[in-house]
């Protein structure tokens, strides 16, 4: 099979799977870069667009710790430059990872949640580090701010109003889409 087929195939499934699960599955919206307010038993997941697409998705394992990953597919190669000569284990246009959360303060209406992120990210420079804090408050029941000074495509500054219960909008500059939509299940 031609690269470039087994390419669009692979980069159509992943979009297709995402929006799939997240529409199917979702009760209650969430951000669509990791946020800093863990709950046990809550799973988040979402995805963001800006001339590529992204997928993300977090799962709690305890009332203060989550795992999560992300793929992403970019035209524009933010994160997907060729570091070296002769590198081709990835494609340009494509970034995976995966990362470890940690909540080391949980927030309130006055304090914002503060969680540190460990992992790692790959693309055609190779295996990377993915590391920082993630900052998470909420303003009132709609709107929630995110700030993600991490170095990886967790990055972030978000602004995030949910709709309904289901469905939240989210506006930022970040590694994972400018214009997304957030899912909890």
């Amino acid at each position: 099979m031609d690269r470039r087929i087994w390419k669009a195939r692979f980069e159509c499934t992943m979009l297709g799977l995402t929006l799939a699960l997240a529409l199917l599955v979702a009760p209650r919206a969430w951000a669509t870069i990791p946020d800093a307010n863990i709950v046990s038993g809550v799973n988040r997941g979402g995805f963001g667009v800006f001339e590529g697409g992204y997928g993300q998705a977090d799962f709690a394992i305890s009332e203060r710790s989550a795992v999560g990953g992300y793929f992403g597919i970019d035209d524009n190669n933010l994160y997907f430059d060729n570091y070296g000569p002769g590198d081709n284990s990835f494609d340009d246009d494509l970034v995976m990872g995966g990362h470890y959360m940690y909540q080391f303060v949980e927030g309130n209406r006055s304090e914002p949640s503060i969680a540190g992120i460990f992992g790692a990210f790959a693309n055609r420079a190779g295996l990377r580090p993915e590391f920082g804090i993630a900052i998470s408050h909420d303003f009132d029941a709609n709107w929630t701010g995110r700030a993600n000074l991490v170095y990886g495509p967790s990055w972030g500054f978000e602004v995030g109003y949910r709709f309904t219960p289901k469905v939240e909008g989210t506006f930022g500059i970040t590694g994972l889409g400018a214009f997304g939509l957030g899912f909890r299940f």
